[in-house]
């Protein structure tokens, strides 16, 4: 039986087929860059927690765990527009926080549901007094997408896409911490925990990577199918 599958059809497999393992082998290799990153985050998660007067001297303080102590700036909040919490919209609330070492942060409370009508906005129970709060640093893996640069809002809540922290900072009139601090769940004062810590687990890259080798095996077997006589491809042969 000779092996005889077209002109035509080997030039698109010889074209298709390495695409196809290309994109497996890729997703392949971001699951174990999201694998390492995720072990990296676990890994400084059970490091003991430090007072925030210590953090400055810390080069890495991503996920580090941190000790605040002192009280919410109620009335000066920042709505993180359109964050999303299994289906729902709403907003990520952030607040300023005056830490005893006089430091003001920037506390991330969590998701809180939005309203239908734009105009609405949502009004968590306020934070009075002197409160002790176990928060984790949360430093962005990359540059947040925006749209374009635009100026805060008048009033307050301000509602925006991004944290602008020099922008903030000239709002309150003071200097902020460059990393938002994000409330733990077991924590007063905590709304809903809403955070990924990567947009894609591993699992769901070595998904993607299992798709895209058996869609080329399936074309390998279309070739070979197709070259021995046991099947008709669409295009006519040469």
């Amino acid at each position: 039986m000779r092996f005889k599958p077209g002109r035509k059809l080997t030039l698109f497999c010889a074209v298709l087929l390495p695409l196809l393992i290309a994109l497996g082998m890729w997703q392949l290799g971001r699951a174990e860059q999201k694998a390492a990153i995720l072990e990296r985050i676990d890994a400084r998660r059970q490091r003991p927690p430090v007072d925030f007067g210590q953090v400055a001297r810390i080069a890495e303080p991503g996920y580090m765990p941190v000790v605040l102590q002192g009280e919410y700036l109620n009335g000066r909040d920042v709505l993180l527009d359109n964050r999303t919490y299994r289906g729902r919209f709403g907003y990520e609330w952030v607040q300023p926080f005056r830490d005893q070492s006089g430091a003001l942060v920037l506390v991330s409370r969590g998701w809180i549901a939005g309203s239908l009508d734009r105009a609405v906005l949502p009004s968590p129970e306020p934070a009075a007094g002197n409160l002790r709060l176990l928060v984790e640093v949360y430093v962005p893996l990359g540059k947040p997408f925006s749209l374009a640069a635009s100026p805060l809002p008048a009033g307050w809540p301000k509602r925006v896409q991004n944290i602008d922290f020099e922008a903030l900072g000239e709002a309150y009139q003071e200097p902020l911490y460059p990393y938002v601090l994000r409330l733990l769940p077991s924590q007063p004062t905590a709304l809903t925990p809403y955070w990924q810590d990567v947009n894609m687990l591993p699992a769901k890259h070595r998904a993607y990577a299992v798709q895209w080798f058996a869609m080329a095996a399936a074309l390998a077997a279309m070739y070979l199918a197709a070259g021995l006589g046991l099947i008709r491809p669409g295009a006519p042969k040469d």
